[in-house]
């Protein structure tokens, strides 16, 4: 029996993630075939670049500085981030390769991963001269380097996210996610996700974080402040998919049908599966 004041369990079919949930509101049955039947999906090249350009940003935040020098660091760190994209994008040649890209197409999005790694480098040194010029390089450097990459999941709500940069910056907690997309907009879509990460900061160190935002690297910085109408909103949409992804019949996950199914240069990973059935 269930004693006064004690917290019942919560049980949830599966933990979600925002992507998953962005997958479901796209498309229920993309949902089904990725999350319930677990269909593989296939390779894509803005999947093998998105990962190529977060692992640069990742490893740069963790480089040992102490041999960069005051006059010359802007340089320096153009030079190393550049070449973290070259060995991040060498470690990808197979998954490249069997995309059946034309040479003029890969070296496309090479060229403009490359202007992205040095827009984010252009942006980066202002915010490093600003600090620098009152304690130094090394201690500027240290200053505006966030954690990278943390995992955080919430037993609560039944639902985990990768943050990929947490920044704490004059007293302000600023949750920032990196993004390779064409258009610099915060969709409801990279709402939902910031609203998500903002959820799972509060629930794990009491403390909501001051704003969210995406890094849009071919552009710019967007950020939202944070409330708890923004988490409340996560929690009501979380809520949604739970309530809404308990079946495992394929019936219960009704088609959208979308430009996103099909289009000039691609196709949706389920589409062929999807049209005869």
């Amino acid at each position: 029996m269930e004693k006064e004041g004690e917290q019942k369990s919560i049980q949830f079919t599966r933990i979600q993630s925002p992507s998953s949930i962005n997958t479901f509101k796209q498309c229920a049955r993309r949902y089904y075939y990725s999350y319930i039947r677990k269909l593989s999906t296939l390779p894509s090249i803005h999947l093998i670049r998105g990962k190529a350009v977060h692992s640069v940003l990742e490893d740069f935040f963790k480089l040992n500085i102490d041999n960069f020098t005051e006059d010359s660091y802007e340089f320096e760190l153009k030079v190393v981030l550049n070449e973290l994209f070259k060995k991040h994008w060498s470690k990808s040649y197979n998954g490249l390769q069997s995309l059946g890209l034309s040479a003029g197409e890969l070296h496309h999005f090479y060229t403009e991963s490359v202007n992205m790694i040095n827009n984010f480098h252009q942006t980066f040194c202002v915010q490093l001269k600003k600090y620098a010029e009152k304690e130094g390089f090394h201690k500027a450097f240290q200053h505006l380097a966030p954690e990278t990459e943390k995992h955080y999941s919430s037993k609560d709500h039944g639902v985990r996210g990768f943050i990929d940069a947490i920044h704490k910056i004059e007293d302000e907690i600023i949750l920032m996610d990196y993004k390779t997309s064409k258009k610099p907009e915060i969709s409801e879509g990279y709402k939902l996700q910031l609203a998500i990460y903002a959820l799972l900061y509060e629930e794990k160190h009491g403390v909501l974080p001051d704003k969210v935002g995406i890094n849009f690297l071919k552009f710019n910085e967007q950020t939202l402040a944070v409330d708890m109408d923004l988490v409340n909103f996560a929690k009501k949409e979380v809520a949604f998919i739970h309530e809404n992804t308990q079946s495992t019949e394929m019936v219960d996950y009704p088609k959208t049908i979308t430009p996103l199914c099909k289009w000039r240069t691609g196709q949706c990973d389920f589409y062929n599966t999807c049209i005869n059935e």
